[in-house]
C-alpha cells in the first residue's frame, strides 16, 4: 500500500526535517553505488552504536537479552547478529510496548496498527522521523528512475478501496509539495487526477488497474506499488496507457521500506541499506533495523519468506537483493463479465476479522464460499462483503455459501491464504 499519511494541521513542522530526509536519500544512495562489501559492512557497523544504546531503552530487550545471557554491547557487527535471539511478530504484538526505547521526551511519538497481513496486527511506536521516512526514501528512488523533482511537487495516493476517503495536505518535506488522496469510486476521479497532474502516484494492484483502463490522464514521474502481486499483464496493460515507470516496494508498518524491486529485472528485491539490514542466505526474512528511532528490532521477522545475497545487477545497483520472495499470496477473483480483480480489495471488509479467521473461496462467477472461525456470519459482514463485490464487477448479489469451520483448517502455510478461487481450475 502506499504510505499511512499522518494529516496534521502545522504541516510546516516538516520543514526542519528537510536536511534530515536529503542526507537519508544521499546515504541509500552511497551503499547503492558501493562496490566493495568490506566497505558496506563497515558503514553498517557503524550504525550499531545507536542500535546497541536503544536496546539498553528497551525493557523487552534488556530483559530478552540478560535471560539469554547477552548484552546489547555484544553486538559489535553484523557477523555477531546470529548468536542474539529472533523476534517473531507475535511476540511483537504482544510486548509492542516493551519493545519501545521511548525517550523521556516524547513529542511527536504516535501508535498506528499495522494492516495484519499475517493474521495478528500490531501496535507500533513512531516517532517524528518515522512519520517522515517515506518521504525521505522516495527521493532516492526518483534519483533511481531519473525522475527529476520540480518544485512544489504533487503527490497523489490513489485508493480503491470503498470507502472513498479523500483529502489533501500541504508537504513542505518534499520540495513545498502537496499530497492529495483521490477515490477511484468517486465520479470525477479522472477529472481530479487531470487537475492535480502529479509528479509521483501510489496506489495498490487494484487502483494500478482502475488506472490502466483510463485514457487521456496526465503522465507522472513515476508510479509506486506495495509489494503486492503485480501481475504482468497489468503491468503491460498500464504501460499501454501510462508509460510511466512503475516501481514495486516492499515495507511493513513495522519496519518502514525494506526493499524495492528492480526496475530493470523483476522479481529482485534491492534491500535499503543503511537503513536496515536483512540477513543473507535464510529462506525466511529476518531484519535488523539500523536506523535510529524510538523501536529498535534485532532479528525481527515479518513472516515474509525470501533469500538475501550480495550481488552487483545491471540496472547499476550494488549491494544485498531479496530473491523469492513471498508476502501476500496472489489471487484474483473473476467478475461475471470476464475481468479479473484483486481478492485482496476485498481484505477491508474483514478489517475485525483475523487473517487466519476466514477464507473466501470463489466457486464460479456468481458463486463464492464463505468460511468463518464462528458458529454463524454476522449480518453486517455479509452486507459489507456484497456491497463490495458489486463495487469490484458484479452487477448483483453472488450466491454466497458460509461455513463455520475450525481455525486449524484454515491454516496453509506461514502467511494465511485468506483468498482463493476455483474458476476454470486456478487457485
Amino acid at each position: 500500500m502506499a504510505p499511512r499519511a499522518n494529516l496534521r494541521r502545522d504541516t510546516s513542522s516538516q520543514r526542519p526535517y528537510v536536511p534530515w530526509a536529503e542526507d537519508i536519500a544521499r546515504g541509500l544512495s552511497r551503499l547503492a553505488a558501493l562496490g566493495s562489501e568490506d566497505e558496506a559492512r563497515a558503514e553498517l557497523d557503524s550504525r550499531l552504536e545507536w542500535l546497541r544504546g536503544a536496546l539498553l531503552q528497551s525493557p523487552y530487550y534488556v530483559r530478552r537479552l540478560r535471560d539469554a545471557g547477552l548484552h546489547p554491547g555484544d553486538l559489535r557487527s553484523l557477523r555477531d547478529l546470529p548468536h542474539f535471539p529472533l523476534l517473531e511478530r507475535a511476540t511483537l504484538a504482544e510486548h509492542w510496548e516493551e519493545v519501545s526505547a521511548l525517550p523521556s521526551e516524547q513529542e511527536g511519538c504516535v501508535v498506528v496498527r499495522s494492516s495484519g497481513s499475517t493474521g495478528a496486527p500490531v501496535k507500533v511506536v513512531r516517532d517524528r522521523r518515522d512519520c517522515l521516512h517515506m518521504w525521505a526514501v522516495l527521493r532516492f528512488w526518483l534519483a533511481r528512475a531519473a525522475v527529476a523533482l520540480p518544485h512544489r511537487p504533487r503527490v497523489v495516493l490513489l485508493d480503491a478501496l470503498p470507502g472513498g476517503l479523500e483529502y489533501s495536505t500541504r508537504l513542505p518535506i518534499l520540495r513545498d509539495g502537496a499530497l492529495h488522496r483521490v477515490s477511484v469510486l468517486r465520479p470525477d476521479a479522472r477529472e481530479r487526477l487531470r487537475r492535480v497532474a502529479p509528479t509521483v502516484l501510489f496506489s495498490d494492484p487494484e487502483g494500478l488497474r482502475w488506472l490502466a483502463e483510463q485514457e487521456g490522464l496526465p503522465e507522472p514521474g513515476l508510479v509506486l506499488s506495495s509489494a503486492q502481486h503485480l501481475s504482468r499483464e497489468l503491468r503491460e496493460a498500464l504501460a499501454r496507457v501510462l508509460p510511466a515507470p512503475v516501481l514495486n516496494y516492499y515495507a511493513t508498518t513495522e519496519t518502514g521500506p525494506l526493499a524495492w524491486e528492480c526496475l530493470h529485472a523483476p522479481g529482485r528485491f534491492h534491500v535499503l541499506a543503511p537503513d536496515v539490514w536483512l540477513e543473507p542466505d535464510l529462506d525466511d526474512v529476518v531484519v535488523t533495523r539500523l536506523r535510529p528511532g524510538v523501536l529498535p528490532l534485532v532479528r525481527y521477522r515479518p513472516a515474509d519468506a525470501g533469500t538475501v545475497r550480495r550481488e552487483s545487477c545491471a540496472c547499476g545497483f550494488h549491494g544485498w537483493t531479496l530473491q523469492d520472495f513471498g508476502g501476500r499470496g496472489a489471487c484474483a477473483f473473476t467478475t461475471p463479465s470476464g475481468r479479473r480483480v484483486d481478492a485482496w480489495a476485498l481484505a477491508w471488509v474483514f478489517k475485525h476479522h483475523a487473517l487466519r479467521a476466514f477464507r473466501v473461496t470463489q466457486l464460479a462467477p456468481e458463486h463464492f464460499e464463505l468460511e468463518l472461525v464462528e458458529a454463524t456470519a454476522p449480518g453486517p459482514l455479509l452486507e459489507r462483503l456484497e456491497g463490495a463485490l458489486r463495487n469490484l464487477g458484479w452487477p448483483r448479489a453472488p450466491r454466497l455459501e458460509v461455513r463455520a469451520v475450525e481455525a486449524d483448517s484454515l491454516v496453509t502455510g506461514t502467511k494465511p491464504q485468506p483468498f482463493r478461487t476455483r474458476v476454470d481450475g486456478h487457485r
